[in-house]
């Protein structure tokens, strides 16, 4: 199964609140799947394809420039 990041796991990822992520899914193409109103996740695959179409647009930093892999396998 592939990989899943939750909106928590994103804002831990970024170091940014509930109201940026919903600005990134709203206004800048964060695609993430809707289980229900309140859980919702993207693919690794997914994000980090999200992430490089921002390049030279958006600046999105990860803090401790951590890669999608080494968060999720830390959270474990």
């Amino acid at each position: 199964m592939e990989r899943r990041l939750s909106k928590k796991d994103l804002m831990e990822l970024y170091g940014v609140d509930r109201v940026t992520i919903e600005d990134w899914r709203r206004n800048r193409g964060l695609k993430m799947i809707e289980v229900s109103t309140h859980s919702k996740y993207i693919t690794e695959k997914d994000l980090l394809e999200w992430e490089n179409s921002l390049k030279g647009n958006y600046s999105v930093k990860r803090l401790n420039n951590q890669s999608v892999s080494e968060r999720i396998e830390v959270k474990g």
